[in-house]
């Protein structure tokens, strides 16, 4: 699980690269970067990543135990 947590993270840090590029560019505060629409989201998709990620490995072996 800690490599795929590892994956993860660097898969959101990749994807929302350009973001953090554009709001160093537009010279906002930190208050204000927090409070913008695209930062919520990008919080909301890391969550719920995070969710399934930790939720597939009990899933997984509860229905490899229901099977056997």
């Amino acid at each position: 699980m800690d490599t795929m947590a590892n994956t993860l993270i660097l898969a959101y840090a990749g994807a929302s690269l350009p973001l953090f590029l554009l709001f160093g560019q537009m010279d906002l505060s930190f208050t204000h970067i927090l409070n913008t629409e695209l930062i919520a989201e990008e919080v909301v998709r890391s969550l719920c990543g995070s969710i399934g990620l930790i939720l597939t490995i009990p899933l997984t072996s509860l229905m490899a135990s229901i099977k056997a």
